[in-house]
């Protein structure tokens, strides 16, 4: 039985520096921590489908760094993107530094949290900007149907694990 879920995520931007994302996933939270947070899965959902993930490098420990490189195999631009873990309490919450390294100053404040009921687990992120500027800058470089498409893919990634244990 396909369990993939179809719905997408939810953006609203309670003040002029945040946006929270929610989004519903069909599989226990422990099973999405571990989608969420090990290369060998990220590099398999992490970013839209017609990128190649060149770099996946996860420190998952507080103070721990992490680094994504993607390409666009037809025009060959790579965007890379790092941060640090601030906060880690697997399997419900994950606070980290994000940054698109092109954009000095970039930096921005993820708070995700997962919480599972009934088998079902709702991902909340709060993301904090320094500015309104870097706000609309995330939201205006395709940010939304990258996530969208990102979190598709990540059920495809979660169906199959479930499917295995």
């Amino acid at each position: 039985m396909n369990t993939l879920s179809r719905n997408a995520a939810t953006l609203s931007m309670p003040s002029d520096t945040e946006i929270v994302i929610t989004r519903e996933f069909s599989a226990p939270r422990a099973l999405v921590f571990e989608a969420m947070s090990r290369p060998e899965h990220l590099q398999r959902w992490w970013g839209p489908r017609r990128l190649t993930m060149q770099v996946c490098e996860v420190d998952l420990r507080v103070g721990g760094a992490w680094r994504f490189v993607v390409r666009d195999p037809e025009t060959g631009r790579e965007d890379a993107f790092s941060g640090e873990y601030c906060e880690i309490t697997p399997p419900e919450r994950v606070v980290f530094v994000e940054r698109y390294e092109p954009i000095p100053g970039s930096d921005h404040v993820v708070t995700s949290t997962l919480t599972e009921t009934e088998g079902k687990t709702m991902l909340h992120a709060h993301i904090q900007y320094a500015s309104v500027e870097h706000r609309d800058g995330h939201l205006m470089s395709g940010m939304e149907p990258g996530l969208q498409e990102s979190y598709h893919r990540l059920d495809e990634v979660l169906d199959e694990l479930s499917r295995r244990s």
